[in-house]
């Protein structure tokens, strides 16, 4: 009986993977079928059909990527809209020549996805994660079939006060920013700074609180003009209940990041302005502090000891000063430590204060660094540490130890196989430093 039910068991589940294989392959069958070859050669079909090329640029090591492969493009409403108007083209953008056509197109992330004219022009250029309802919007605008940027534009030259019309405008920005080259995009930049900052003007504080304004202020806000970005950081703080009801922690997390920000770059200058920021963590800003989840330490404990130590270190080049206010920094964060703390705690000591480390602190940063190798998978940061933690070695003449982890990071960097340009210029320093090495043994 126990056999009986055991054979029955397997049939069940095979049965269910047999379905379950079915079903994404239809799914994918309905999805955008992409042209298999090269980009001229799909540029080439895209010419004979008179029809827009598609391309999505992607990097084998990205989710996001796989998640809009797996989860968008095989949509059956996406298939069919696609396969009827543009050939599609998947191109991995870290391989072979795909590294230069990316480049031309101005890909400076994953994913990007393009759609690009018979003659090669960029109609548009899309970076970053998108659902069925945004890639299809960005589609039937390459198409015609929704309205342009442009025709936006013009709509609103000829009527300026039309709130509707400026949002989606600066909706369509980003894109359309990207696939401008040269003086053109210059002057795109300029024209819709100043229509951005224009609507925000219009529309505060309480008209602004919605998902599509928010993704606005995230991709237009920038960091040139602090004055402003300190004015819609305020602006948000102000009505934070309100934004937090309607886009959950978001925006708070964006007012802390933006204020840690300021004082970080206050300290570093060695500007005592620092305080003020800081300060803010426990009265202004202290409802938006209240995310961030600390244990065993006040957000405004943690703010005061790490841009206090961040200051004498920049400003005094108190080296020791700053190794004894990290080390009681590290002790009081405890739990709430992550490996990126040790390691950017080891940097700054490498860029405050270069060649006049000392030996001890040399080997503080070594200590620093291994704690951050320890926690860390990410590929691009563990060669960082082993190279800091190299050239503090190589400072300290043991050379030896500089080698064993030159050595390492330089196996590290093979996991980025499929990264061939960062890949390529990583190795390229690594082997400058054991040339040097070469020469410093002799």
């Amino acid at each position: 009986m126990k056999r009986c039910r055991y054979i029955l068991l397997l049939v069940s589940l095979l049965m269910m993977a047999v379905q379950l294989r079915a079903q994404q392959g239809t799914e994918a069958a309905n999805g955008i079928k992409f042209f298999k070859g090269t980009f001229n050669e799909a540029l080439v079909k895209a010419k004979q059909e008179n029809k827009i090329l598609f391309v999505d640029f992607y990097a084998v090591w990205c989710v996001p990527c796989k998640k809009m492969a797996k989860t968008v493009f095989t949509q059956e409403e996406v298939g069919k809209y696609f396969n009827e108007h543009f050939i599609s083209l998947q191109l991995d953008a870290e391989k072979g020549e795909n590294v230069d056509i990316a480049k031309n197109y101005k890909v400076a992330a994953y994913p990007t996805v393009a759609f690009i004219a018979p003659d090669g022009k960029a109609l548009s250029v899309n970076t970053g994660a998108m659902d069925k309802d945004e890639l299809m919007e960005a589609a039937k605008i390459a198409a015609g079939e929704s309205v342009s940027f442009e025709e936006l534009y013009n709509k609103y030259k000829a009527d300026n006060n039309d709130l509707d019309v400026q949002q989606q405008l600066l909706l369509k920005a980003p894109s359309f920013l990207q696939a401008q080259e040269g003086m053109d995009a210059d002057k795109w930049v300029t024209r819709l700074q100043k229509l951005y900052k224009n609507y925000v003007a219009a529309k505060a504080p309480l008209k602004l609180i919605n998902e599509n304004d928010y993704r606005i202020i995230l991709t237009l806000e920038g960091d040139e003009d602090k004055e402003h970005k300190q004015y819609m950081i305020d602006l948000m703080n102000d009505h934070l209940d309100d934004w937090m009801k309607k886009l959950g922690k978001a925006p708070a997390y964006y007012i802390v990041e933006a204020n840690d920000i300021f004082a970080e770059d206050m300290a570093k200058d060695g500007n005592v302005k620092y305080k003020d920021y800081v300060e803010k963590v426990k009265n202004q800003y202290a409802k938006a502090y209240e995310v961030v989840g600390l244990t065993g330490i006040t957000p405004y404990e943690k703010a005061k000891l790490y841009f206090d130590a961040l200051f004498n270190l920049y400003k005094n080049k108190d080296v020791n000063g700053y190794v004894k206010a990290m080390e009681t920094y590290f002790g009081k964060m405890e739990n709430n430590l992550r490996s990126a703390d040790y390691g950017k705690a080891a940097q700054n000591l490498y860029m405050a204060a270069g060649k006049s480390l000392k030996a001890k602190d040399h080997e503080v940063a070594i200590k620093w660094a291994e704690k951050a190798l320890s926690q860390e998978d990410a590929v691009m940061d563990r060669v960082n540490y082993m190279v800091m933690i190299g050239d503090s070695y190589r400072e300290l003449k043991n050379y030896t130890k500089a080698r064993e982890y030159y050595n390492q990071a330089f196996a590290e960097t093979l996991r980025l196989e499929n990264m061939e340009m960062p890949q390529a210029m990583l190795q390229g320093a690594i082997k400058q430093k054991l040339s040097t090495l070469e020469l410093l043994e002799k």
